[in-house]
């Protein structure tokens, strides 16, 4: 049934545009790229082990996340498509049924991310240090995996109905009663003694139930956007599958490249410590460059599936061309400042004088991936939400696996490059993948994949 009655909440993506919908997502993921950089510094308050430990299993969160988050945006992308075209009725029911996927989803991550993460941790090449403090973190930040997850259904809801400046405000709650969290699990407050890496876990746990409760009380309470769960469940199948199309192979890419970072830890650790530990600060730090992109490349997203359920191509392409010259510049911008100053930024996180000696050349080298990783993210996150995932995820894997990991190990262990063995790998890799996405959306295929074309073949 298609919706035009006003006393429904409509969706104001198209209205807003590329602007009024990045300009609180950047603050948005500014604050969420900033988190990793807040545990960090109080991680290595603990120590330079403890900092190294977390940042070596990090990508084991990052992956699960990856699982939840990607599902609930293919739910979002088919879930936008029939909004554009104007039909609220399947596009809510959808919404609530991709709701429910991410939930199972949600308790299955937490619980092998729990019970299987400490495993991982023990067979990695770490310390005896550094892998109990692994061990330790991983058995508890399931849960906020977990919470995690049940966050971004209600995040792509808002972004859908054009209302991203809700999920800015959830972001600066996790992030104050993070900051808040790690500082009493670091140096203890009153009669609460300092717990350590435990703690920093339990911090960011409590963080993301604050955060989750804020935006599941602004989309039923301040908007009152309603979510058939009945009606999702009851249709489950049929809602699901259009969403599984775009899920199942897109989930693959981004638990591909996690397990890829899981890769090159492993081989740092290999090279040693000083290795692992200046590859995590380098790493860590340029996650925050990913904000530009990270941002844009949502509000592009969201503004592209409503397109293409409407089926204007040509205001596609244009979109997609004004948001990477816009994510190129402001990330090359931000990447440069990183790079002036990456002694200073070092010096935050470690006193290490060989770290920071070290620094210098692995920030050079993040900052050479830097445009790559840009369109690797706008470029292939417009392809999947347009219903072009398949080849998108299937030719990046094949990239990292037959190409990218191998030659990460012989630059770094047989030809003695170590670090910066791992760093030009890592380069090449984000620079193979571009190319292959953009060859891909210039042949345009892009156009007949999307949910209304798939099901008007079927008719």
């Amino acid at each position: 049934m298609k919706s035009s009655d006003k006393t429904v909440p409509q969706s104001r993506v198209l209205d807003k545009g590329i602007w009024g919908m990045s300009r609180p997502m950047f603050l948005d993921q500014a604050v969420t790229y900033t988190i990793p950089l807040i545990d960090m510094y109080f991680l290595s308050r603990i120590s330079d082990g403890a900092a190294a430990a977390v940042g070596a299993v990090t990508p084991l969160v990052f992956v699960a996340n990856a699982f939840l988050i990607v599902s609930a945006f293919a739910g979002a992308s088919i879930a936008s498509q029939r909004i554009g075209a104007n039909d609220y009725q399947r596009g809510n029911a959808t919404i609530a049924a991709y709701a429910i996927f991410v939930l199972v989803l949600a308790l299955i991550a937490a619980l092998t991310l729990n019970n299987g993460g400490p495993w991982v941790a023990s067979a990695m090449s770490l310390s005896a240090d550094v892998e109990q403090h692994a061990r330790t973190y991983l058995s508890i930040i399931g849960w906020m995996v977990a919470l995690w997850g049940c966050r971004v259904i209600y995040q792509t809801v808002l972004n859908i109905y054009g209302e991203p400046q809700w999920n800015t405000y959830s972001n600066i709650i996790l992030f104050v009663v993070n900051v808040i969290g790690n500082a009493i699990a670091v140096y203890g407050f009153m009669w609460i003694p300092p717990t350590g890496v435990e703690g920093v876990a339990v911090a960011s746990v409590i963080a993301a139930g604050s955060s989750l409760l804020f935006v599941a009380l602004v989309v039923h309470l301040k908007l009152r956007i309603h979510i058939p769960l009945r009606e999702g469940w009851k249709n489950f199948s049929v809602l699901m599958a259009p969403v599984i199309m775009i899920a199942a192979p897109s989930v693959l890419e981004p638990m591909s490249f996690q397990a890829y970072m899981i890769a090159l830890n492993w081989i740092a650790a290999e090279v040693g410590d000083l290795a692992l530990k200046v590859k995590v600060y380098a790493y860590n730090t340029f996650l925050f460059c990913l904000m530009v992109s990270v941002a844009l490349g949502m509000a592009t997203e969201s503004i592209i599936a409503q397109l293409v359920g409407r089926k204007e191509f040509d205001r596609v392409d244009r979109q997609l061309k004004q948001s990477l010259k816009i994510a190129l510049l402001g990330t090359t911008i931000l990447a440069l400042v990183w790079l002036v100053f990456n002694q200073p930024i070092l010096a935050v996180f470690s006193d290490d004088p060989e770290v920071i000696a070290i620094g210098i050349w692995a920030f050079a080298m993040s900052f050479l991936a830097e445009p790559w990783r840009t369109v690797n993210i706008i470029v292939g996150g417009v392809l999947r939400c347009a219903g072009d995932a398949t080849f998108t995820s299937v030719s990046s894997i094949t990239v990292i696996w037959l190409f990218s990991v191998p030659l990460a190990y012989v630059l770094a262990i047989p030809l003695g490059l170590g670090l910066y063995g791992l760093l030009i790998a890592a380069i090449l890799d984000e620079l193979v993948r571009a190319l292959i996405k953009g060859w891909r959306w210039r042949q345009g295929k892009w156009k007949y994949t999307g949910v209304a074309a798939r099901e008007a073949r079927a008719v």
